[in-house]
């Protein structure tokens, strides 16, 4: 069966054969095996970019259990299973928290913040849950008229000052890519060092060294002002102009928004047969939220059990297509 054109999901195509529930290395992994066999998928993901922990966590940690990728960085993980679908009939939809599952005539419905979809089948990769950004918690952060927790999109912020607060790797990134943008950056933190991968840290500190970036590190953010920040820099309070500020101090997963499907949940786990079959008809988990998995969170284990269940889909939305998919060589 050849696949679906990429091009016949779009917004206003709101039905799919598979719609998997996080962009992951397990759902990515699950994404690409159900849009190899012919099926139209379409991935919805809580943050702002594709990649779940990998992304979100430890982006530039080196990954050791990978398939063929010894000691790859979890940032370039993520690029290489977002290169495999290339060509397929995959969108993802980012900012996209899922909070109602439905049955349908179709299969199923499932209700996000804006949208609503319809698939064929559903598979869980949710991992520890969707992966929000921290509360700000700091004075003043209901007087601030642009105080964001997240990475923006960098073209909305061309021509404004930014001050970026933190010192995890999405606050270098944002450094850099709103300075290509065209922002005036300010780039502070708690303490001196930034995480990064070495040549992201290198770009940081020639922008800095250039005059086209400031970094006031070791600081202490004091309060938000309407007009921007107050830092406490060695010891004198300093005023830091702001049209925007974003305040990056990492994610916490929340399994909230699904945790009321009736899927016979066990604590954190989603209970699964063969296949990755649920209590529910037609709806899968794979990865950190599957019961059989159990303590076994490694991303081997979620790779495995995303091909499975892609398979059991596939076949369930398509009985004509066997749930064995053949070998990968084989496919001209």
């Amino acid at each position: 069966m050849d696949a679906p054109n990429p091009d016949t999901l779009h917004a206003e195509n709101q039905h799919c054969d598979i719609l998997i529930i996080g962009a992951g290395p397990a759902g990515l992994h699950a994404a690409f095996y159900a849009a190899w066999r012919g099926l139209s998928v379409r991935v919805l993901e809580a943050r702002g970019e594709p990649g779940g922990q990998l992304s979100a966590l430890y982006p530039d940690k080196r990954v050791y259990d990978v398939p063929g990728l010894p000691a790859a960085r979890a940032a370039d993980v993520v690029a290489h299973l977002l290169e495999q679908l290339d060509g397929l009939a995959v969108e993802i939809r980012v900012n996209s928290v899922a909070r109602t599952l439905e049955q349908a005539e179709t299969g199923w419905q499932i209700g996000t913040d804006q949208d609503t979809f319809t698939a064929g089948a559903v598979i869980l990769a949710a991992g520890l849950g969707a992966l929000l950004p921290r509360a700000a918690r700091i004075s003043g952060a209901d007087r601030h008229p642009d105080l964001r927790t997240d990475l923006p999109e960098p073209s909305e912020l061309s021509g404004r000052s930014v001050l970026i607060v933190g010192g995890v790797p999405q606050a270098a990134r944002a450094a850099l890519e709103l300075l290509e943008a065209g922002a005036k950056v300010t780039l502070t933190h708690s303490r001196t060092g930034f995480r990064g991968d070495p040549v992201s840290l290198a770009r940081l500190e020639n922008a800095r060294a250039t005059g086209h970036l400031e970094i006031l590190a070791p600081a202490r953010l004091l309060t938000l002002t309407p007009q921007g920040a107050e830092l406490e820099v060695n010891g004198e309070t300093r005023h830091i102009q702001a049209d925007t500020v974003l305040l990056l101090g990492g994610y916490l997963p929340d399994l909230s928004p699904i945790q009321s499907w009736p899927l016979d949940w066990r604590g954190e786990y989603v209970p699964d047969g063969p296949g990755g079959r649920t209590a529910l008809d037609g709806v899968y988990v794979v990865g950190d939220l599957a019961g059989s998995g159990g303590d076994f969170k490694l991303i081997s284990v979620a790779f495995a059990q995303a091909a499975v269940a892609a398979n059991h889909a596939t076949h369930f939305v398509k009985p004509e297509l066997r749930v064995r998919p053949g070998h990968s060589s084989e496919k001209q």
